[in-house]
């Protein structure tokens, strides 16, 4: 597994422990590699230690969809069609 080190204000922060901090911030990066297609929910949720199932439910609360929205569904529609 590979780390990263990041620096951020200690102001708004304070009341937030460090392993708190540390476990958001990898929440955050995986979610977000995740949305950009960089990684599966698969490996996302295998990384944060928790199903594919629960991951794809804590996409909602960074408002992410697990859907294809740059799909064209009329055109899969009519590819599918014989």
């Amino acid at each position: 597994m590979r780390t990263i080190q990041i620096t951020l204000p200690d102001d708004p922060l304070q009341s937030i422990d460090d392993e708190r901090l540390a476990s958001l911030a990898r929440e955050a990066t995986l979610v977000r590699l995740y949305d950009q297609g960089l990684i599966s929910s698969g490996q996302a949720a295998k990384a944060l230690g928790i199903t594919r199932w629960d991951f794809l439910d804590l996409l909602g609360s960074y408002g992410v969809s697990f859907f294809d929205d740059t799909a064209d569904l009329a055109q899969e529609v009519r590819d599918a069609r014989p």
